[in-house]
């Protein structure tokens, strides 16, 4: 007699594996960190975790449900891995370079996938949101502690940037795909994540806030500026054209004898921010004509580039993979130019890194201004250049 199949069986005789909600929840991951939570679909997670769509649908309701799964997997094995560093109430120092190493392993552990959370927390159900949130608020706490532990002549604010800075630094390598050993990457971020923490601030800027300047007068121009605003508050597929429109003073036909689409402007907006990012590589560079300095220069420019338009900073961070996969590859493509730029200058003033090492810490530094441009605890030029310097300058090498 032919043995009964098991009710585990699906109808083309296969057996279901018990752990399928979590390949289920993998396959997710790197869909949704390769091409964001609206570019998924949900037949293309089943396909990649080998069950069809139905019977995804028998562990989860929707894309929203799988896309809560994913975070709070992540956030739950991001809490593991830093309570799993016992305190050290005598020695804040050692407890904050085993925090950093722990972190720094866990994100070169899953270093092809971005931080989800980070970039598609409104698509989340409030429940999930808020679970994911006090993770990470637990976990800027607990080293913003150290921090102040270590340096108790800082505000609660300074604190709160240097932490920012710490934790941009330790999660740099997973915004890129730089080759280097992992025997070599630990070492090298977390003595800059550390080199971050410690960073000499300037003091406070006790000046005016610069002026913001006048809006453009020109219908493209305008449509530009008020969509890059939208997309930064909101998110790129959240935002209408009708939106789009209305911040514009224009009906939804006036947007579209600029542009053909929503995905068009946003194309555009993104050109913009790397054509920006390249200009000020040269600004940077034509303000100095000493080799000494130069790098210096492009710390500058860039940091003020970032303070002084966080928006399209935001979006570009954000909204990239919202675009097609080849004008997507040809932004990353003028972005690896840039970085070989800097890497240049860097290896220039700092003779002793290899030109990979050197990569790290550029990328590392440009992750640094951005996410402080960025985050909660907004920082201003002068501290967003003094943080990117000490990362690049600084950062003891073996």
């Amino acid at each position: 007699m032919s043995p009964i199949p098991s009710r585990a069986a699906d109808a083309a005789g296969r057996v279901r594996p018990p752990d399928r909600r979590d390949h289920l929840v993998a396959a997710a991951t790197d869909a949704f960190s390769e091409h964001g939570f609206h570019g998924t679909k949900l037949s293309q997670i089943a396909d990649a975790a080998g069950v069809s769509t139905p019977a995804l649908y028998r562990h989860f309701d929707n894309k929203s449900d799988l896309l809560g799964a994913v975070t709070r997997t992540m956030s739950l094995r991001t809490q593991a891995t830093l309570v799993a560093v016992e305190p050290r109430p005598d020695d804040p120092a050692g407890e904050l370079a085993a925090l950093i190493d722990a972190h720094l392993a866990n994100v070169l552990a899953h270093r092809n996938h971005s931080d989800i959370y980070r970039w598609e927390w409104r698509s989340l159900e409030p429940a999930e949101r808020s679970f994911a949130r006090e993770i990470r608020r637990d976990a800027h706490r607990r080293v913003r502690g150290l921090v102040r532990a270590l340096r108790p002549e800082l505000t609660k604010t300074e604190a709160d940037t240097l932490t920012d800075a710490i934790y941009a630094v330790a999660g740099s390598p997973a915004s890129h795909r730089v080759s280097l050993p992992r025997k070599a990457i630990i070492p090298l971020i977390g003595a800059a994540a550390r080199t971050a923490g410690a960073a000499e601030l300037p003091a406070a800027d006790s000046g005016t806030e610069p002026s913001p300047g006048l809006a453009p007068t020109g219908k493209r121009e305008t449509i530009l500026t008020e969509s890059v605003a939208l997309f930064a508050e909101r998110g790129f597929h959240e935002v209408t054209i009708d939106e789009i429109g209305a911040a514009s003073g224009l009906p939804p036909s006036g947007v579209y004898r600029h542009f053909g689409s929503k995905q068009a402007i946003l194309c555009a907006a993104l050109q913009r921010a790397s054509e920006r990012t390249t200009s000020a590589i040269a600004s940077g560079l034509a303000q100095t004509s000493s080799r000494d300095d130069a790098l210096v220069c492009l710390v500058e420019q860039y940091a003020r580039l970032c303070v002084g338009d966080p928006a399209i900073i935001t979006v570009y961070q954000r909204c990239l993979g919202a675009l097609p996969d080849d004008q997507r590859a040809d932004l990353r493509r003028q972005q690896r130019i840039n970085v070989d730029e800097w890497s240049t200058w860097l290896i220039d003033a700092r003779p002793e890194l290899s030109t990979a090492a050197a990569r790290f810490l550029v990328h590392a530094a440009l992750e640094v201004m951005a996410d402080l441009t960025a985050s909660p605890h907004a920082a201003d030029a002068p501290t967003v250049t003094a943080i990117a310097l000490a990362v690049l300058l600084k950062t003891p090498v073996d």
